[in-house]
């Protein structure tokens, strides 16, 4: 009988797709490797510059890349893909049209998270492409969520170290947890790290939301 197949749109950037996948990985409770779930991740990290292309600074557009590794996975024989990268969701309903598989949308999962948490005030941490496509909006207005969006300096603090993680280069935690501290002492209730970058960066608490590992238990699911 053949298992079911996870198709990955990888490389958005890379160690946010190292990071996602070691996710899957420990989430799993196996007694034999044959138990762990069957993955396909195709890493193309050449897909155009997504905040660049949506705020204007790229005329590079990137769903056609997008929709040409949809569909080389689909012809690969996924069931299913996953997308761990944010801002690479603007496209969503563009890309699943492209398609004939479902692809998870990782913004009505982390809206439903913390829906789950009864949380109505959150502070949003993301990349400029996503706050400026208002790309989380529709998502959390359908739950009832209010987003708080940071001031102009600490989101350039913030995009500082998301580009600094995807190009590899070395990176304090401090920068992400001063932020994170100060955004709830401040009246967040929680903290959306809406971009898989800071994932990677990020500690675990009870006070933030790690979207690699909500779209981790999604594609388990």
């Amino acid at each position: 009988m053949n298992k079911a197949l996870l198709g990955i749109i990888g490389g958005m950037g890379t160690q946010a797709s190292a990071c996602f996948y070691e996710k899957l990985h420990s989430m799993q409770n196996v007694v034999v490797e044959q138990d762990y779930i069957d993955i396909l991740l195709y890493s193309i990290p050449s897909i155009p510059d997504r905040t660049a292309f949506i705020t204007g600074k790229s005329t590079e557009n990137p769903l056609d890349s997008l929709i040409s590794a949809a569909r080389t996975l689909e012809t690969a024989g996924v069931s299913r893909i996953a997308i761990p990268c944010i801002t690479s969701h603007y496209f969503y309903d563009k890309l699943s049209e492209a398609v004939s598989i479902p692809i998870l949308n990782l913004l009505d999962e982390t809206a439903f998270a913390v829906s789950e948490r009864n949380a109505k005030n959150i502070c949003l941490f993301a990349t400029d492409g996503t706050i400026k496509g208002k790309v989380f909006d529709s998502a959390f207005e359908k739950c009832g969520i209010n987003v708080i969006l940071p001031a102009d300096d600490v989101q350039s603090n913030l995009m500082e170290l998301i580009y600094n993680i995807k190009c590899g280069t070395e990176f304090s935690t401090d920068t992400l947890n001063d932020i994170t501290s100060k955004a709830l002492e401040e009246g967040a209730e929680t903290v959306v790290l809406g971009c898989t970058e800071l994932c990677v960066a990020a500690k675990s608490s009870p006070k933030v939301i790690n979207v690699l590992d909500i779209l981790a238990e999604a594609a388990l699911r």
